[in-house]
Formats: C-alpha cells, structure tokens, sequence
C-alpha cells in the first residue's frame, strides 16, 4: 500500500470530477439562458417589421384614396373651364388625351384575364423545383409585353394599373409601390381574339407554359366580353415643363 508523502496533504476523493462536471453544468445554464431570452426577442423582432409592413401598406392605401379624391376634384374643375370658350376647350380635351395616354382614367371593353398562381409543391421538394414552381416578376413583365405586343389598351394587375411608371420588382411582387401576393390576376383591355392567340401560341411565354407542365405553375387565359381596368392610383413625376 502507498503512503502520501510526509508534509502533503491529501485531496478530497472526486474532486478532479467534481469541478469540470460544475463548469460544464454552468456552461450549459448559461447557454439554454441565452437561447431562452434570444428566440422570443427575435419573434418580437420579425413582429415589429411585420406591423411596421402593414402599417405603411395601411397608409398607403389611404394615401391613394386621398390622392383619387383630388384628382376627381381637379377632373371636376378642367371639366367647368371647357365652357369658358373655344380655347379653353381645345385645352380641356388635350388635357383628357394626355390623362388617357398617362393612364389617369379607367378604360372598359373586351379583354382578357390572365392568371398566374405558384404551383403547389411540398415544401420538403427541393429547392430548385419550388423555384421553378412559384411565379417571379419576370414572368409578369413576359406576360405584360406579350399582351402590348398584341394589342392591349390598358392593363391591370391585381387592381394595380400599369402604366409607363409601373415597376415590377422583388421577390415579394411589388408594383406601383404595392405589395401583391399570388394570385395575380391580369385585367386586360383590348381585342381579345388577337390577344388570345398570342398568349396561347407555343412560341409565346414558352418559359411559363414549360414551368406549367412540368412544375404545376398556374397559368390559365380566358377571354371576356366587358372588363374593366381602374385608373392609375400612383403618384405622377414631372420632370420639366416648358411654357408655351
């Protein structure tokens, strides 16, 4: 049997287990604390920029209400001046072509309505199949010069009207400043035989109608006899004006 040298003193039985067992108790205190105080502050994080979203979308459409106010109160005005004489006439209707031009005013007629819906994949799919599944805004902007090219007089999207100031961008669609969400519906105005053809021809939109087939995209085209597309709600940038 061993004996301790004369002079030392004995260490406590376990106590070279004792102390990393501590520490690593603490460490793991320490680490569930700090997972238990850092998922509820991002929760309330990702809260506060979803209310912050829907507060600006909010104040937005009220804004837009505000603003069709005042331009069917400034249309009332340009509409009293045409009796003021020939002059002021000619000006009143030059006025209402530059509106239609600039898409101010609503257009009805025969037309098209276009649907376009991500397709139903799981989301356990790989992540290039749900790419290729779900609608981007380049597949709006092909739809949208696919029906120009063949005719359409006015054109909106989800209750959006597109004009030459419309933007369509991001991964979340946003378009003249507002967020839209699959399904996007295309409002279409203008010769709908011609416009149906082109839309369905193999050769057109051959990208969508692939995804369609392959990847569930939804794209559907049916034609109407009375549409109505609404007037541009967004605001008008004037870059210059001459005085004549």
């Amino acid at each position: 049997m061993n004996e301790q040298p004369p002079g030392r003193p004995r260490a406590p039985v376990g106590l070279a287990f004792v102390v990393p067992a501590l520490i690593f108790g603490v460490l793991i205190a320490a680490q569930w604390q700090t997972q238990s105080t850092r998922l509820p502050f991002a929760a309330r994080y990702q809260v506060t920029l979803a209310e912050a979203a829907l507060d600006l979308q909010a104040e937005q459409e009220t804004l837009k209400t505000q603003l069709a106010s005042l331009r069917a109160e400034l249309d009332a005005i340009q509409s009293r001046t045409a009796v003021f004489g020939p002059l002021a006439a000619d000006l009143e209707r030059r006025l209402s072509r530059a509106k239609e031009a600039a898409g101010l005013t609503p257009v009805s007629g025969e037309g098209l309505i276009v649907t376009l819906d991500d397709g139903r994949v799981p989301a356990s799919a790989p992540t290039r199949t749900i790419d290729l599944a779900i609608v981007h805004s380049t597949d709006i902007t092909d739809v949208l010069n696919a029906a120009w090219r063949a005719g359409a007089q006015a054109i909106s999207v989800n209750g959006e009207r597109i004009t030459a100031a419309s933007a369509c961008v991001g991964a979340v669609i946003q378009i003249n400043g507002a967020l839209l969400s699959p399904p996007f519906t295309f409002t279409i105005v203008g010769p709908s035989e011609r416009m149906s053809a082109e839309l369905s021809d193999p050769g057109r939109l051959v990208d969508q109608k692939r995804r369609r087939d392959a990847f569930g995209l939804r794209f559907r085209v049916e034609r109407s006899a009375e549409l109505r597309v609404p007037a541009y709600s967004g605001t008008v940038a004037v870059r210059y004006a001459t005085p004549r």
